[in-house]
């Protein structure tokens, strides 16, 4: 039984006797359209490539934040697998290559599975580049149980979501979970008796008693001028999606001001560089104290393949380094032994990884550390904010996954970025 894409292709082509491809709406090409998406889906791939090249087009899956190249195709079926997939969504097929960039969608069913695909194509030198982000409709959002936080940090968080307002910041890069914190917190937050309006862009799981709204620039509304018109709305709880601009995050500060608990999310390193962010959009430091409640920053780290891991005493001494540096002391022998690596196995597609789990910095604005954004240059805040003893980082609590035998101290430190010393 072929489990690979490209088995499953060779079966294919192999099936219709490996004659010429004739058109978009050729049945190879048709068939081989709805295969890359519901293999992609089985896989669990997050987002599906299809890059043109000079002999062909490539085909990668993003699995677990990694691309993987699945599928080579020849140039005769690159551009009408491209064309076939783009007349499905409704974009524009003429000039292949040299069409501008679009963005569109398709529902998509498999095994009864009900699945959002958003496209987006860029046009290159071979051809259209496709990629695409699939959203299930039918999978649950993630809870805090599943999603990663540590018991003392998940403490810490529901008592700033319990509270009547507030501002609550999740930061990251893209695609790090941060939406799907977000829905966690949400989905704690339901209510018969509140009343929570979300402002996404997309809406990326529908979520039962709660008004989900999507932006829409073409007929004016964006995260700012939706904002201000949930205002009027007698919410409770507001979800932005994203802080893009000044005029976003003062309407937002406002309504924290004003009675409501707010969440959104921005794109920094970590937990105190969206308060760096936030002077930097001229936001006085008082404003920020008086409405911003707490700042979780995270990434994503892969989930050791429970068929294949082994003991990795290597690491033992890059450990020890970082783990003295963040805590100031050496770490018990019980942990060194229990670090382990992925070897690869069938199971994990022979990457050592199944999954992944989210790594959290949270950062509560206390009163020593809002004392430190009021009296410190930007430049010096990180040092006085740890001083305080108001932040314990990303790396301590990847450091303290992977002494616990969830991941190993390598994947922690891709993450982070903290590689010196390896």
């Amino acid at each position: 039984m072929p489990t690979s894409l490209k088995e499953l292709y060779d079966s294919l082509r192999m099936s219709q006797g490996g004659r010429a491809v004739s058109s978009s709406d050729d049945p190879l090409v048709l068939q081989l359209s709805q295969l890359v998406i519901s293999h992609g889906l089985q896989s669990r791939a997050s987002d599906i490539h299809i890059e043109p090249t000079l002999s062909g087009a490539r085909i990668r899956y993003r699995i677990d934040g990694i691309l993987h190249e699945v599928l080579q195709v020849p140039q005769e079926i690159r551009d009408p697998l491209i064309r076939s997939i783009k007349v499905k969504a409704n974009m524009a097929t003429e000039n292949i290559g040299r069409s501008k960039p679009q963005d569109s969608r398709i529902d998509f069913e498999v095994d009864g599975q009900k699945i959002d695909l958003r496209l987006s194509s860029f046009p290159t030198l071979f051809g259209d580049v496709l990629a695409m982000r699939l959203l299930s409709h039918t999978a649950a959002p993630l809870t805090f149980d599943q999603i990663g936080f540590a018991p003392e940090t998940l403490a810490q968080f529901e008592r700033l979501i319990r509270r009547p307002n507030g501002f609550i910041l999740v930061t990251g890069p893209t695609n790090t979970g941060k939406t799907t914190t977000l829905y966690a917190a949400i989905h704690r937050l339901r209510s018969p008796h509140t009343k929570i309006i979300t402002l996404e862009d997309p809406v990326e799981y529908q979520l039962d008693g709660v008004i989900q709204g999507q932006i829409n620039p073409t007929i004016g509304l964006t995260f700012s001028s939706g904002l201000r018109a949930i205002l009027r709305q007698d919410a409770n709880v507001i979800l932005v999606g994203e802080i893009r601009d000044t005029e976003t995050v003062d309407v937002a500060i406002r309504a924290a001001l004003t009675g409501h608990l707010v969440f959104s999310t921005m794109h920094t390193r970590h937990s105190l560089g969206a308060i760096t962010r936030l002077l930097d959009m001229k936001i006085e430091p008082h404003l920020i104290v008086a409405s911003v409640t707490g700042i979780v920053a995270q990434r994503l780290v892969r989930v050791l393949c429970p068929q294949c891991q082994a003991a990795d005493s290597i690491a033992a001494s890059a450990f020890t380094r970082l783990w003295t540096q963040e805590t100031g002391a050496a770490p018990a022998a019980e942990s060194l032994s229990r670090l382990r690596k992925g070897v690869g196995c069938p199971a994990c597609n022979a990457t050592g990884y199944q999954g992944r789990v989210g790594i959290f910095e949270l950062l509560v604005l206390t009163d020593a550390v809002k004392r430190a954004i009021l009296n410190q240059p930007a430049g010096g805040l990180y040092q006085a904010v740890v001083a305080s003893g108001g932040l314990q980082t990303m790396l301590l609590d990847g450091l303290r996954k992977a002494a616990q035998g969830q991941t190993s101290v390598d994947e922690v430190l891709r993450v982070t970025g903290e590689t010196e010393g390896l």
